[in-house]
């Protein structure tokens, strides 16, 4: 009992302390652009020790390591026809190199796109034409239903068909990290960041 008190007791203070850090960074001019590392953190970084929570209202990740925030990066979420779904969620897959077979592009004979946002279920190829699946680099699946993270365009904005595009050294990173079991958070805005509780 002594134990684990001290350990909640050590983590609060790992996460107010990393927290305190994290928004001395995001005071700085420009910092929606950038990524955020906290070294020494990333440094402990283990499989078993981190987390991932996902803020749609910022269009943020966070990667977690015991608790506190060890980096702060771009993503790119789902449009409003195509939401990232909200809830807990663990990593069930990875893959490095990975092609959806639901969207992608319809390209003719000769390599021409002819829908160059094709959904396999509603879109059928003409005669001689073919469905390109969409490249989804170091996949981490999170649901049953195609929604993961993988590397892809990040503007700033919800754009994907529901799955949480990052940067390729924010992705490396976690595909590097994570394992199959590791928790991702997705809400409106990231748990994490809110202030510690007195």
């Amino acid at each position: 009992m002594l134990e684990k008190r001290a350990e909640e007791k050590r983590l609060a203070a790992l996460r107010a302390e990393a927290l305190a850090a994290h928004a001395a960074w995001r005071a700085e001019p420009g910092w929606k652009a950038k990524t955020y590392k906290n070294g020494d953190l990333l440094a402990k970084a283990t499989a078993a020790n981190s987390a991932v929570e996902i803020s749609l209202s910022e269009q943020r990740g966070l990667l977690l390591v015991d608790t506190a925030i060890a980096m702060d990066f771009p993503v790119a979420t789902g449009k409003a026809s195509h939401p990232t779904p909200v809830g807990k969620f663990q990593v069930r897959g990875k893959e490095k190199e990975y092609t959806s077979n639901l969207y992608g592009r319809i390209l003719d004979a000769t390599g021409v796109v002819l829908v160059p946002d094709a959904d396999a279920r509603t879109d059928v190829p003409p005669e001689g034409a073919t469905f390109a699946g969409a490249k989804m680099p170091l996949w981490m699946r999170l649901t049953d239903t195609g929604v993961g993270m993988h590397v892809g365009y990040v503007p700033g904005r919800p754009v994907s068909h529901g799955c949480i595009r990052l940067q390729r050294a924010a992705a490396t990173r976690l595909f590097e990290l994570v394992r199959i079991g590791t928790p991702v958070v997705v809400a409106d805005r990231a748990p994490a960041l809110a202030a510690p509780k007195p």
